[in-house]
């Protein structure tokens, strides 16, 4: 209590210029991710749209008011050029092999295979999107599970809307050990924290995620609002059972492993694999499923005889075994990462500025997609003709939302970089981190995991949130008296949840699916979820530090 009053007898010394400039300032900050949600969530503009008009006002505040140089917005936009082309590679890339496997018919086999394990969509959207979505983030990460889950979902007759709305949503609780434990590794890496503090923070976070069975019960409620009103309550409780089993199965080993083996690299990809493996032998063999069957495709429920050929399905999933094998050997492996991140295309000093952009080529997922699309040409031939076609399809679908994504790269990363100017003025997103903090005082511990959902939608990244606002967040905390770990660990949690509503992340998935500007329906379907999740985030973190 002696923390708060000190900060209020502070804020009475200030002056009211001092405090109509914070204020400007902050609002000025604050204008151009408000404006961006407001143009597409608020008034549907397409993202292209927004994305170009948001960040010509982006340049010119930066420009007349913070005095930035030219060259660094120039050098800003060059860096979104080489970020936004190796994002989409790795959609590209993902959804060329989606295209060549229903060539050659192999993914109407996997198809078979996943749709058997239970005809039921309640069943499905916990088993391909939480489960299997949750293990590719965890090997892959940066929106690879979004272009993989989200066509499966499609492909079992969930409308093109659903599906995406389902991958996003599922898409949150790994992402804090996305990648082999990325957004905590490299996130927070340039805070000069041990890998013992690392290692703590990582525990505390996979403790708060233990909030995530919000997360699958939204997906079966999200399935069943496809049924008539007035069998909806029914449809949802009698999952009910089947979907805590499922969160269970994969939450406990997330936890446990965080918790007794501090290894950052293996929560989500080893709760992803035992999750998969208890969950789909549950399923098959009718454990807590529901008596009625609910299908939202009349051709898919047709398919009720399995025929399990082993041989030929395994030769169907070879590719993506293949790709999660090299993740895992390469991110595990010492030598092998070592090797394979000894390969780094990069270029320092952009047009002459402190920016740079490294891209490590045998590293990246789309470069494991690759090793895929080989396998598939040469084991599972599938036609010329197909061949070529599905490149063009492949192609077609990434071309748009390229574009999009550079502009709004290049809002991030000007605003980045905009500490560096003539003015005199902090970094946008400093100020306006430092004006929630400034608001919310003892209440911080609650701001916390929103400012890492904030970090999220403008960045379309854990890590690059977790970049962002990391040292701010840790800062904040030293200042107020709170643990450093919890509140980093919100940080990364709620970068985590933020997944749900990342622009970037949203075209990634509605690029895999052919959605076309759906960008603002598919947020105001998450974001109320998304919110939910990041306030019992900041729950759990309060009790944590009472």
């Amino acid at each position: 209590m002696v923390r708060s009053r000190k900060v209020s007898e502070h804020k009475i010394k200030i002056s009211p210029l001092v405090i109509f400039t914070m204020v400007y300032e902050t609002l000025l900050a604050l204008l151009p991710f408000a404006l961006l949600f407001v143009l597409i969530v608020g008034l549907r503009f397409s993202t292209l749209k927004s994305a170009i008009f948001v960040w010509l006002l982006t340049v010119l505040i930066l420009l007349f008011v913070w005095k930035v140089g030219f060259n660094l917005v120039e050098a800003a936009f060059v860096k979104s050029i080489f970020l936004g082309l190796e994002i989409m590679l790795i959609i590209f890339m993902a959804v060329w092999l989606l295209e060549l496997l229903q060539a050659s018919g192999d993914f109407a086999i996997l198809k078979t295979f996943l749709v058997n394990i239970s005809h039921d969509a309640r069943v499905q959207v916990i088993l391909i999107g939480f489960l299997f979505g949750s293990l590719i983030e965890g090997i892959a990460g940066f929106g690879t599970p979004a272009a993989i889950v989200a066509p499966i979902l499609v492909s079992l007759g969930f409308s093109p809307l659903l599906a995406v709305v389902s991958a996003l949503i599922a898409n949150s609780t790994a992402v804090s050990f996305g990648a082999a434990g990325t957004p905590i590794l490299l996130g927070l890496n340039g805070l000069g924290l041990n890998r013992a503090i690392l290692t703590e923070i990582a525990k505390t976070t996979a403790l708060i995620h233990l909030v995530s069975f919000i997360v699958p019960l939204t997906l079966v409620f999200f399935v069943v609002r496809q049924e008539k009103e007035g069998k909806r309550a029914r449809r949802f409780f009698e999952a009910l059972p089947f979907t805590l089993f499922a969160w269970l199965s994969f939450i406990l080993p997330y936890f446990l492993i965080t918790k007794y083996t501090g290894i950052i690299e293996l929560p989500s990809i080893f709760a992803g694999l035992v999750g998969i493996f208890v969950v789909g032998i549950a399923a098959k063999k009718g454990f807590l499923i529901p008596k009625n069957k609910f299908i939202l495709d009349s051709d898919v429920k047709h398919h009720r005889k399995w025929e399990f050929k082993s041989r030929r399905i395994l030769l169907s999933m070879s590719p993506y075994i293949l790709i999660v094998l090299f993740l895992l050997l390469t991110r595990l492996i010492r030598s092998w990462k070592i090797a394979f991140v000894g390969v780094d295309l990069s270029w320092n000093n952009i047009l002459g500025t402190n920016l740079s952009h490294s891209f490590l080529p045998l590293y990246t997922p789309s470069f494991y997609f690759l090793t895929g699309i080989l396998f598939t040409l040469v084991f599972l031939r599938p036609r010329k003709k197909a061949i070529r076609e599905s490149f063009i399809r492949a192609l077609s679908r990434v071309k748009l939302p390229l574009i999009v994504l550079i502009f709004i790269l290049a809002i991030v990363q000007v605003l980045l970089f905009s500490g560096e100017n003539s003015s005199g003025l902090e970094s946008m997103p400093v100020i306006l981190a430092k004006s929630l903090v400034d608001f919310g005082g003892d209440a911080y511990v609650f701001l916390s995991p929103f400012i890492g959902v904030f970090g999220a939608f403008i960045t379309g990244s854990n890590t690059v949130a977790n970049i962002l606002f990391g040292g701010l967040q840790m800062e904040s905390a030293v200042g107020l008296g709170l643990d450093v770990a919890i509140i980093l660990a919100l940080q990364i949690a709620g970068g985590a949840i933020g997944n749900m509503i990342a622009i970037h992340n949203v075209l990634t998935a509605n690029a895999s699916v052919g959605l076309k500007k759906k960008e603002g329906d598919v947020i105001r379907r998450t974001i109320l979820i998304c919110l939910i999740y990041a306030l019992l985030a900041g729950i759990v973190g309060w009790i944590l530090l009472d």
